[in-house]
């Protein structure tokens, strides 16, 4: 059995093939006919370009952050928190990402306590070996707390009692 395939001097985007006028619609129909091309939009380009933060430990005075390939966790004298996306700074060293704060008390924790726990945003700048790091809770007017960290330190860290 042999197979024969048509072909033409026509690529796939050239125009549709040429008629008389009359094999063709005219006047406002064939404005309605034809597909509507998209508006044209305008796009920012990316101001920058995401560099994962180096994995392992990160410490400093009163808060230690583990990082991990799918986010990140604190721990604090009296709190602990989460980074939930992958740590990544810009190419400035910046970084701007979201995660909760738990606020911690001294003593035991009853079974049925609730955690006091708060949507947080953690800013800051990478510079080399050393974090410059701002928790700043999103649903109150809680002061913002920094803190300096440095990769591969272990934070010093002092538990609620």
């Amino acid at each position: 059995m042999v197979l024969f395939l048509a072909c033409s001097d026509r690529g796939p985007t050239a125009p549709g093939p040429t008629g008389s006028a009359s094999a063709r619609p005219s006047g406002a129909a064939t404005e309605s006919a034809r597909p509507q091309r998209p508006a044209t939009r305008v796009v920012a380009p990316r101001s920058s370009v995401a560099n994962p933060v180096a994995l392992g430990v990160w410490g400093g005075e009163h808060v230690s952050l583990v990082v991990a390939d799918t986010g990140g966790t604190l721990d604090y004298d009296c709190a602990h928190g989460t980074i939930d996306p992958p740590l990544v700074t810009d190419s400035d060293g910046r970084f701007d990402l979201l995660g909760t704060h738990t606020r911690e008390h001294g003593g035991p924790i009853r079974i049925d306590e609730k955690r006091d726990k708060h949507p947080a945003r953690y800013t800051g700048t990478i510079d080399g070996e050393t974090m410059a790091l701002t928790v700043t809770l999103t649903d109150s007017a809680a002061p913002a707390v920094s803190f300096t960290l440095t990769r591969g330190r272990i934070g010093r860290i002092v538990k609620c009692l």
